[in-house]
């Protein structure tokens, strides 16, 4: 199994493969990269933690206080222990886990999840003003993955990983 077979599982919402791919290499528009695009910007600083600390893709999903909580709960959730890390590192855990495929792809999708939605709660942030707390999201998070996987529950792959489903949707 490669990383990518991770970031484009069937488990993870088409938003959520995009964004993870987008994250995996390097693409993604935070404001680190913006200013070495050369892209003027009034305040660099991450805008969901208190620490004055530029917003990196690493600060903004290893490091900031918002996405530990969000994290901490998805956690708990899951019962799933993984290192902390750049997504990549993180995925690449996934890969080496001898779990079933199946929960190999759910655990992987709550990561891309967790990631899309700390990007977005960034943006509305940035944009409308407003900031989303990280239980709110967690909640958004869990009811999107228990649709997929009830989506796709029927198959052999699902069927191979019944323990670890039965904790998820109980």
């Amino acid at each position: 199994m490669e990383v990518s077979d991770l970031i484009w599982n069937s488990v993870a919402l088409p938003r959520y493969r995009f964004h993870m791919w987008l994250v995996v290499y390097g693409r993604l528009l935070a404001k680190e990269r913006l200013l070495r695009l050369h892209i003027p910007l009034e305040n660099p600083n991450c805008c969901l933690c208190d620490h004055r600390v530029m917003e990196t893709s690493t600060h903004l999903f290893v490091d900031c206080n918002w996405i530990t909580t969000l994290r901490v709960e998805l956690i708990q959730w899951t019962n799933v222990q993984l290192p902390v890390g750049e997504l990549k590192h993180v995925l690449e855990c996934i890969k080496r886990k001898h779990w079933k495929t199946f929960k190999k792809d759910v655990i992987a999708a709550v990561w891309g999840a967790m990631t899309y939605q700390t990007w977005r709660v960034q943006n509305y942030r940035v944009f409308k003003g407003a900031i989303l707390q990280p239980t709110e999201v967690a909640t958004q998070i869990k009811r999107e993955i228990v649709q997929r996987i009830e989506v796709l529950r029927s198959s052999k792959k699902a069927h191979r990983s019944r323990e670890f489903l039965h904790r998820i949707l109980s």
